[in-house]
This record gives C-alpha cells, structure tokens and sequence, in this order.
C-alpha cells in the first residue's frame, strides 16, 4: 500500500483556509512511509506579530508529544535490564510503597485506602497508577493537586525530585491498574528514569534518543540564538481573533525537567523519531537500533487490563475529539492504540498507535502501511478544532 502524494495536497488546502478564516495561526504537517518522507508542507504565522512563517523546521513545544519521547528512552533502560516493568515503583521511591487511596469525601478531608496491590512501572506507562492531573479539576484528588500549586506545572523552584515526593503525598483516584486516567505518570517515570540511569533526564534522553537520531533541535530548551524559530501557541480571543499564550521560553535547562511536557522539538525532528518507531527501533538506514523491534511492538499493543478503555471507569480526557473515540481506544506503553476502528467513527485502523497535545498538535503511525504524520496547529485548546480526526482523513484518503 502506497500513499498518492497528489491526494495529500488536499491536507494544506484545507488547513491553510483555517488560517484565511482566521481559524488557526499556522500550520506544519508531514508523512511519511517506512521512514522516507513523502509529504512536508507548512502554512500561516508560526508568530502573527513578527510575521514570522510556520516552516516544516519551526520549533514548537511537544507539550504532551513529550510523553511517547520519554517512555521510549526509558525503555532503553528496561532492555538493559536496569529495570522491570513489574517491578514496584517503590523499589526506586521509597515513599511510593505508603502510597493511599482515595475512596470518597471532599478534598479538604478526604476517606482513604491502603494499596491492595503496589503502584508499578507499567502503570506510569499506561496511566493506570492512578495519579492525577491538578489542571483537569474533575475530582478531589485534582483539588488536592491545585491546591498546592500542581494546577499548571509546578511550583517555582521545584525541581522534578521534589516533585514527584509531593504528587506521592496526595491520595490516588483509584487503585492502581484499575482504571485509566490521564496524569503526571510519565513525569514520575522520568524521575524513575534519573535514579535508574544515574543521569538527569535530560542528559539521559539525548544520549539514549536524541543525539542516536540526529535530532539537532529537540531538547528541553531552546537555544537562545535559536529562539526566533520558536511557534507561539495561540488561542480563540474574545472577539473571534487569535490571542498569544505569551508563554516565556526556556533558553536554558529548567530546573523542573518533565518527561510529560516539557520537550521543545519541531515537526521534522519529530517525524524522525516517528519514522524510528515505524521501522521497528532502527536508526535511518543503518543497523543500529534506539530500541528492539519487539520493545516497539509492545509497546504499541494494549496494556490496559480486563475491559479498562480511556472512556471507562475513571477515565478522564477533556478533549471531544477523544471523547467520540475513547471506547474504542486502549492504551500501550506510552501511547494510545486503536482496538475497534468500526466504533470509533472517523477514518482509522485496527494497531494504529498515536498521542496528542494541549496546543492541537498530534501524531499517528499506521504499523501496516508504515505511515506516520504529525500535524502542528499551536492552537489551544486542543478541542478548539476537529484536527486528530481531519488529520487521519487526508492521510488515510491517500492510500493506494
């Protein structure tokens, strides 16, 4: 199975008369097959003030992109046998073996259990440790997160340690491996990542994943004397304009390293390491491998226990464009994977593997065909527009 590299042009008409609508800044989009691209196109302002234009190489904030970064480089450290994905997550944070649960009451005096069975690094992989997300606000737990300055990011001064002993003070929402819920998992596994590794995240994820690529503009800053390259993510004003997030970029490593959000990357350094994970872990055309071909397959395929989809139990994502599809979708190591494309009602397959972000920017890979795309919009909120599902539309509608 092919892609017509005709039909694709159809995607940048379509995303480039939001922009003349005034529906979205700008836009990057780019496909690829078995690793080669095969389509790279961008359109609109990566900063309407400067008019600056979005460009294929624009650096961007992977804000929740950074997730399937951080849960393949630590899967380096489980193929060296560094550490298990049943191991106890208490065996690399002692403080996470006293870890409670909450069961009901208000966040002011919540009623809490004791773990029935301990909180386990497949867990983080899979958001099902039950830690929560203090932005979300959909229950006591994420009060409690707020509460004590974990709504958006973190405290001034916290660092990712601290951090992480403060989110195992808070109760869990539930049981660990009970339900799925979208939360800091992946910011703990990359705390789990510096005590296993010995090296701080974002020195373990260049030398394990970056560099191995030749991702020359991925990290988790951005260059001073590159800074101009930088997206602005952009919002719906009041008066049916676009207003900027403003968000200052970091120029220098923050002293808080996220795992889940804190990568700047940009859209072709991305579809790189998309294409690595479609040719089974390979680097390029060489022999050499970031991760094994199996560890790639697994962690694709559906972790989540028993009937558990995104959609049941205590399932939270705050997105309608994931809402019509989260009872169809399950949840690998580190990314979401289609289980019934008949029930989720837009254009997709049984295997495909994808995540999204806060700005509207989300990725697929189809492991059949070998396709993957990424799409940049810098558009917040991500349910501002119906982008995951037209993505898949315009790629899919290309197959020959």
């Amino acid at each position: 199975m092919q892609l017509d590299v005709d039909r694709l042009s159809a995607l940048g008409e379509y995303f480039d008369r939001l922009v003349d609508d005034g529906k979205m800044p700008g836009w990057t989009a780019l496909v690829s097959q078995h690793g080669e691209v095969k389509y790279a196109a961008a359109g609109g302002m990566a900063n309407i003030a400067d008019s600056s234009p979005m460009k294929t190489d624009s650096v961007f904030r992977a804000w929740s992109l950074s997730k399937a970064m951080t849960s393949v480089a630590f899967m380096t450290l489980v193929e060296k046998g560094l550490v298990a994905l049943n191991d106890p997550v208490a065996d690399y944070l002692p403080s996470y073996a006293g870890l409670r649960v909450y069961r009901a009451g208000m966040a002011e005096a919540p009623v809490t259990e004791g773990l029935v069975e301990p909180m386990r690094i497949w867990h983080l992989l899979t958001h099902t440790s039950g830690l929560g997300y203090g932005s979300h606000q959909s229950h006591a737990v994420d009060t409690m997160y707020s509460g004590a300055g974990y709504a958006l990011g973190v405290p001034a001064g916290v660092d990712l340690a601290a951090a992480t002993e403060a989110w195992g003070s808070f109760p869990l929402r539930f049981q660990p491996g009970s339900a799925w819920n979208y939360g800091v998992s992946t910011d703990v596994l990359g705390r789990i990542t510096e005590v296993v590794s010995g090296r701080s995240l974002d020195v373990h994820m260049k030398e394990s994943l970056f560099e191995p690529l030749g991702l020359k503009d991925t990290g988790f800053h951005v260059d001073a004397d590159q800074a101009h390259r930088y997206a602005e993510i952009y919002t719906p004003g009041e008066n049916g304009g676009l207003d900027p997030l403003g968000l200052p970029v970091d120029t220098e490593v923050p002293v808080f390293l996220s795992g889940g959000g804190g990568i700047y990357t940009s859209a072709e350094d991305y579809i790189s390491f998309l294409g690595m994970l479609v040719n089974g872990g390979r680097i390029g055309s060489t022999s050499d491998h970031v991760i094994s071909p199996l560890t790639v397959e697994s962690m694709r395929t559906n972790h989540l226990p028993g009937d558990v989809t995104l959609g049941s139990g205590y399932g939270y994502w705050p997105v309608p464009a994931i809402n019509e599809v989260m009872n169809s979708v399950g949840f690998g190591l580190g990314f979401m994977t289609m289980k019934a494309p008949g029930q989720s009602h837009i254009l997709t397959r049984e295997g495909e593997y994808a995540w999204l972000s806060a700005s509207s920017t989300n990725f697929f890979v189809d492991p059949s065909s070998g396709v993957a795309a990424i799409i940049v919009p810098q558009l917040f909120p991500s349910r501002t527009l119906p982008i995951m599902n037209r993505l898949r539309q315009f790629v899919y509608q290309s197959y020959r």
